[in-house]
């Protein structure tokens, strides 16, 4: 029920109790960025439209705006969903056609229950560029991963009216290309003001009662991971396999794994300048044998091997049990200018915290012994775990947090069994390290069968 000037408007529409639509309609927490991430069929521009007249009601008579890909989703979907009706009753869900009011060349949207909502594309750079302007009380975007980061940061930060009752900013769409999003909605550690809410279209009882055939006809013509996106609505990466899929933040990165200070520091090396990515490990005995333990990292947006090194004997200046270094080994080659190899510079720089070996082959193991090795170690086929990577407090600035977004982020390049590697992309080079040492350490050994010895005897008749 809306307050007008004159009585109250009656809307039908409701979220389904029990649901995500109900607890993402219901959240109104200040100043929060709210996604809500569904299925085909779970409801999503619906419930944003709820949210939207929810907001515009509460912060009447004050603007909101709602982004969307195009200016004519707002005509081809959102109206079209407005004017929907309920099957029952044959009303309207939401306001008759004489309750509101479109104006197509100026984009804004009126109705008498509260204040105006102003339709913005972010089809382009310079459409994000216009989003820009006046303070309003809340924002709206319909499949934020079809708009840009510029557009999404220029739209929340117009959501600053004094005035507001509710400020918010609230979206809705499937999670088919993570994308910019994940630093903002699934990230384990973002900032509490954003909330994610996940629903599946299984659980849109009203669609399944009247088309009980619909799922069935999604998962028809789609793959395992599109049905994780388009159904469950969950945040799976869809323009490539994984390239460590058996990695789960919440189950690999935890608190609780220990620094051994008695052991040696295993340092695993990637010499890309832009980022520069050393990952520290230790080797453990665990409940199923040696353990890999991530303990430690370093992430430098742009270092040379000696700023590299200058940061790490910030944090050990001594280390007594010593260090091993691993890594890439074009790092051994020798410099023009200096003579000296990656591996010599670290040796000699180091040398101050502890015995110091440096365990590098010739060459390379291939991408997929590297990748293979690290997968063993994240789950094995008989669901064991012997790869862990400690958390640091304050988890936004966690040292290896970089590793873990690589992890999560890492692509397989279609058609082969080689990393996805585009000119200029910094998301693999922590797990790289990683796999450098983890193919070492831990490669994959083919089991010797028992050989028995034959016992001879003279048969006698």
């Amino acid at each position: 029920m809306v307050a007008t000037a004159s009585n109250e408007l009656r809307i039908l529409w409701a979220p389904i109790d029990g649901t995500s639509q109900e607890a993402f309609f219901d959240d109104d927490t200040p100043n929060a960025a709210l996604l809500f991430c569904g299925g085909w069929g779970s409801g999503k521009t619906m419930t944003l439209w709820g949210k939207a007249l929810k907001l515009s009601a509460t912060n009447n008579p004050l603007p909101l705006i709602w982004v969307v890909p195009t200016y004519d989703h707002v005509l081809k979907t959102l109206l079209p969903k407005l004017e929907e009706i309920e099957p029952d009753s044959g009303e309207p869900w939401f306001l008759q056609p004489d309750q509101y009011h479109y104006h197509e060349t100026q984009h804004e949207f009126t109705w008498i229950g509260g204040g105006p909502i102003w339709f913005k594309s972010a089809a382009d750079a310079e459409d994000a560029k216009r989003i820009a302007g006046p303070n309003v009380a809340g924002a709206l975007v319909d499949e934020p991963a079809l708009i840009s980061q510029r557009a999404w940061r220029n739209t929340t930060a117009r959501v600053r009216h004094p005035n507001a009752v509710l400020r918010q900013t609230c979206a809705a769409g499937t999670a088919d290309d993570l994308s910019w999003m994940q630093d903002y909605f699934f990230d384990p550690e973002r900032p509490a003001r954003y909330r994610r809410y996940d629903m599946s279209t299984t659980e849109n009882r009203e669609l399944l009662d009247k088309n009980p055939e619909y799922l069935a006809e999604i998962q028809e013509n789609a793959t395992e991971a599109e049905i994780q996106a388009f159904v469950h609505g969950k945040g799976v990466v869809l323009e490539g396999q994984p390239a460590y899929p058996q990695f789960n933040d919440t189950v690999h990165w935890l608190e609780s794994v220990p620094i051994n200070p008695h052991a040696p520091l295993w340092l695993a090396c990637d010499f890309n300048v832009a980022p520069m990515e050393w990952v520290l490990c230790q080797k453990a005995m665990g409940p199923h044998g040696p353990e890999l333990h991530v303990v430690d990292g370093l992430s430098m947006p742009v270092a040379t091997i000696d700023t590299a090194c200058d940061k790490l004997l910030e944090k050990y200046p001594t280390w007594p049990p010593g260090m091993v270094v691993y890594g890439d080994a074009t790092g051994r080659a020798r410099h023009v200018k200096s003579h000296r190899s990656n591996y010599d510079i670290i040796k000699d720089r180091l040398a101050v915290i502890g015995p110091i070996t440096v365990k590098v082959p010739l060459a390379n193991p291939p991408v997929s012994q590297r990748l293979s090795a690290v997968n063993r170690l994240l789950k094995n086929a008989n669901g064991v775990t012997r790869l862990w990577i400690r958390k640091w407090s304050p988890f936004r600035i966690c040292p290896t947090r970089s590793l873990v977004r690589s992890l999560q982020r890492s692509l397989m390049k279609p058609g082969t069994d080689e990393e996805w590697k585009p000119a200029g992309e910094t998301i693999t080079h922590a797990s790289s390290a990683l796999g450098y040492c983890a193919a070492l350490e831990f490669p994959f050994q083919k089991p010797v069968a028992a050989v028995g010895r034959a016992r001879v005897e003279r048969w006698n008749p």
